[in-house]
């Protein structure tokens, strides 16, 4: 005979009142979704009013939904490119590609559009384009330069990515070892296993993959045992405060220490000063980010500064940035 178990119910509840917030039956269906859907955001187990402010901001997500579906369809989505230096040189090794979106009403921030574009499921047609942008962008650069592309968890639970990836390299002719697959720890952790295989598979073509944002949210040194990563970038929360916080250097310092022992490159992000980078330097970060050497740059701007293969210099003005 089975023991009795006890089982707790919550619910978030979405409320309309007739006739302010609908005089029709659809009327009243569609505002009270909205209700509950602000109900569930603010925290379960609550109940949520309708108000005109949500009807006008539902609205306005819509017509941006509506937009960037055609923006994707026409291949309006663009990328800007900032570029990753040495530490010991300053010279260019690779660059990070960065999706840009200027929408007729001004330019929308890409966490914002790209989650509308995962939440309304044409990430992976987004995705691709910008891969095999990218591919096609850096084709043209110096053999020794890189470049990175940020993936969406999504693309891992598509099942497809791989066979993307091969075939952006295939229509581009980009050399596999030229690309750089970033993943974030909040993607790992969904399905490890799975995401591993994944990684693995496009780690056999030649690939580089690098995990970013590390020291926040779901970092485990796991991942280091069942993965060898290229490279680990740093959070730039850390870069920020490492002038400052005993704690900050000391977090640093261990990943740098652990980069060195597993051969992995460790990438500081972020940096914005001289003082951030001469400390970065000295705890031997292998590679540096961030507006003091370059913001993201249009294409032709950032191929005009790999032609000439100096070493960047750091902006001057660039604590104002």
């Amino acid at each position: 005979m089975t023991g009795r178990g006890v089982c707790y119910i919550g619910a978030s509840v979405g409320i309309v009142l007739m006739p302010q917030d609908g005089e029709t039956t659809e009327q009243l269906r569609e505002n009270v979704d909205l209700a509950l859907y602000r109900a569930k955001h603010n925290g379960r187990a609550c109940a949520c009013f309708f108000n005109a402010e949500m009807d006008s901001s539902a609205r306005d997500r819509r017509q941006i939904e509506r937009d960037l579906r055609e923006a994707v369809a026409a291949g309006d989505i663009g990328l800007v490119y900032q570029p990753l230096v040495a530490a010991q040189t300053g010279r260019i090794t690779s660059a990070e590609a960065l999706a840009r979106w200027t929408h007729p009403v001004g330019p929308i921030r890409p966490d914002v559009f790209i989650a509308l574009a995962e939440e309304c499921g044409i990430i992976d047609q987004l995705a691709e384009q910008l891969l095999r942008q990218a591919c096609v962008d850096a084709r043209n650069w110096p053999a020794d330069v890189r470049v990175a592309v940020k993936l969406s968890p999504l693309q891992l639970v598509s099942g497809k990515l791989v066979e993307t990836v091969g075939a952006a390299l295939a229509a581009s002719g980009l050399c596999p070892s030229r690309l750089q697959l970033e993943v974030t720890e909040g993607l790992v952790i969904r399905d490890v296993e799975r995401t591993f295989d994944q990684l693995e598979a496009l780690r056999s073509l030649g690939i580089q993959i690098l995990i970013d944002d590390f020291g926040v949210g779901y970092s485990s040194l796991r991942y280091f045992q069942r993965f060898p990563f290229d490279k680990v970038k740093l959070d730039r929360s850390f870069v920020e405060q490492v002038t400052q916080s005993n704690a900050a250097r000391a977090i640093i310092q261990a990943v740098v220490g652990l980069g060195e022992q597993l051969g992995m490159a460790v990438v500081a992000e972020g940096v914005e000063t001289h003082e951030q980078m001469e400390a970065l330097v000295a705890m031997r970060c292998t590679h540096l980010q961030g507006y003091l050497f370059s913001r993201p740059l249009p294409v032709t701007t950032f191929c005009a500064m790999l032609e000439s293969q100096r070493s960047v210099v750091p902006r001057q003005d660039s604590q104002a940035a």
